[in-house]
């Protein structure tokens, strides 16, 4: 068993009892004793929302460079400035890797924001979604960084694609390859859904190894 998250628990504990017909609700919380003042403190004070654009930077960063808004490493910092990662990164730097005296040498954590952005933009280079000069600090699109901000696809699928691709592939490996794409990451084959899944294997026939209720598997025929 797993620890649920935060909003699991909000969504849950924000269902009990039916507002037409009860004053109150009743939830139940089983945990571990270790985790029993994170879920207390959860249920009875604010805590402070943070910023996950970290995860994003590389994504949303081709996205900014594709419009034309940001041209190089300088005005990339900027923008980050204007982020709410940059100020929460400001109200807890030891959460974003930081120590808690960095703000004295570097108030305005212009040095963090510019390894975030060289971070991110070197990872654009390796998988040719940005061309970056790292002595000018200079981007340049290109047509796959392109073709990924117009259609959404992330810096992760994109990866998966160049590794992966080949002209020699046939219509079945495609779907193989597209079918690890980062955006079906979190896709689940629920019980309900095997036996639909199945049918529509049998209309459209396409040899595999998997199992049918594996999820890689299952996004074959669905593609």
């Amino acid at each position: 068993w797993v620890e649920l998250g935060a909003l699991d628990i909000l969504q849950m504990f924000g269902r009990a009892g039916r507002p037409q017909h009860d004053s109150r609700g009743q939830g139940t919380l089983i945990t571990s004793h270790n985790e029993l003042q994170y879920y207390l403190s959860l249920l009875n004070q604010q805590l402070p929302i943070e910023s996950q654009f970290i995860k994003k930077l590389a994504d949303n960063l081709n996205a900014e460079i594709v419009l034309g808004t940001i041209r190089n490493a300088k005005e990339a910092v900027h923008w980050l400035g204007y982020t709410y990662l940059y100020i929460r990164m400001l109200r807890n730097p030891t959460l974003y890797g930081m120590t808690e005296d960095v703000l004295k040498d570097d108030p305005t954590l212009e040095q963090r924001r510019a390894d975030l952005i060289h971070t991110a933009a070197a990872l654009l280079d390796k998988n040719n979604l940005v061309k970056y000069d790292r002595r000018s600090g200079n981007f340049m699109v290109t047509d796959l960084g392109r073709i990924a901000s117009h259609y959404y696809i992330t810096n992760d699928s994109i990866a998966t694609y160049n590794s992966l691709l080949k002209s020699t592939l046939s219509q079945i490996e495609l779907f193989r390859v597209f079918s690890l794409s980062s955006e079906f990451r979190h896709i689940q084959v629920r019980e309900e859904e095997k036996l639909e899944l199945a049918k529509l294997i049998e209309r459209v026939p396409i040899p595999k190894k998997e199992k049918s209720t594996d999820c890689d598997s299952a996004l074959i025929p669905l593609l």
